[in-house]
């Protein structure tokens, strides 16, 4: 049963009030979300099935938005990852005859759509495409999937932080979604963490497969996404996250948060 809040996380304009009341309204009739959802592109017809997809019920937030301005994720903060993980669970219990569940996983800005293009293994049946940073969540839905008879393939996709922050900048502005820069290098360390802890936990397990990959390039330059080996992540691995990187990144990228405001705050010699 999908629970939602009855008031938003925070307070609102009249405008994102209205917004936040329209989506719960909608997310109350379930039926017709999971069809305004599989008409999403991204959703490949529900195959994909992420937040940031289900952001998109808010019709609000789905308005493209004006060069360089960002869309509203507030009205619809608390209702679209309690509507796209309510869906991932139902997707799972109902399987019928699928049989591949893929859990994608990576920091933000890592590139997980890009680095999976070229599909590496198995198309899957279904997807969760997130960053798969809490590690309780993780085995709830990895476990529920394995009672369920899922082969489970999770696929974590490694990125450099700085090109992630890059990444990030890159994407607040061709489609206006932005996440707190200075929130990025923790986000990476967390999830690599959790990777390294599922692995694991089900490393000896024939029902779950892991895939390791480093998403090595930048806007216009494709170079490739190699696979790589669980030691290269672990600790004193090549690309192994310290809490020296997250420290020393978390400052740089409030550097680069003040660089991009301030081109942000000056006049256009294009207009």
């Amino acid at each position: 049963m999908l629970v939602l809040p009855k008031a938003p996380h925070k307070k609102l304009t009249a405008e994102q009030q209205k917004a936040f009341e329209a989506m719960r309204a909608l997310l109350q009739d379930i039926d017709r979300a999971d069809r305004l959802y599989d008409e999403l592109e991204h959703s490949h017809s529900g195959r994909i099935i992420s937040t940031d997809i289900a952001r998109h019920l808010d019709a609000r937030y789905a308005k493209e938005p004006k060069k360089d301005q960002e869309r509203d994720i507030e009205p619809g903060w608390d209702l679209a990852w309690r509507y796209a993980q309510n869906r991932l669970v139902r997707e799972i219990e109902n399987r019928a005859s699928r049989k591949r569940l893929r859990l994608m996983s990576g920091g933000w800005g890592a590139g997980k759509t890009f680095a999976l293009r070229h599909e590496p293994t198995v198309t899957p049946c279904l997807i969760w495409d997130g960053t798969l940073g809490d590690l309780t969540w993780a085995v709830e839905i990895i476990d529920l999937a394995l009672r369920h008879q899922w082969q489970v393939e999770v696929a974590y996709v490694y990125r450099d932080i700085e090109l992630a922050l890059y990444g990030a900048v890159q994407r607040k502005r061709e489609v206006g979604r932005a996440v707190p820069l200075k929130e990025l290098p923790g986000n990476h360390r967390t999830v690599q963490q959790t990777i390294l802890s599922l692995t694991d936990l089900y490393q000896r397990d024939p029902s779950v497969s892991f895939l390791y990959l480093h998403n090595l390039g930048v806007a216009g330059i494709e170079a490739g996404t190699p696979d790589i080996g669980i030691i290269d992540l672990e600790r004193n691995g090549a690309l192994h996250y310290l809490p020296r990187h997250e420290h020393y990144y978390s400052q740089a990228a409030e550097n680069l948060d003040s660089g991009v405001r301030a081109r942000g705050s000056q006049p256009s010699q294009n207009r």
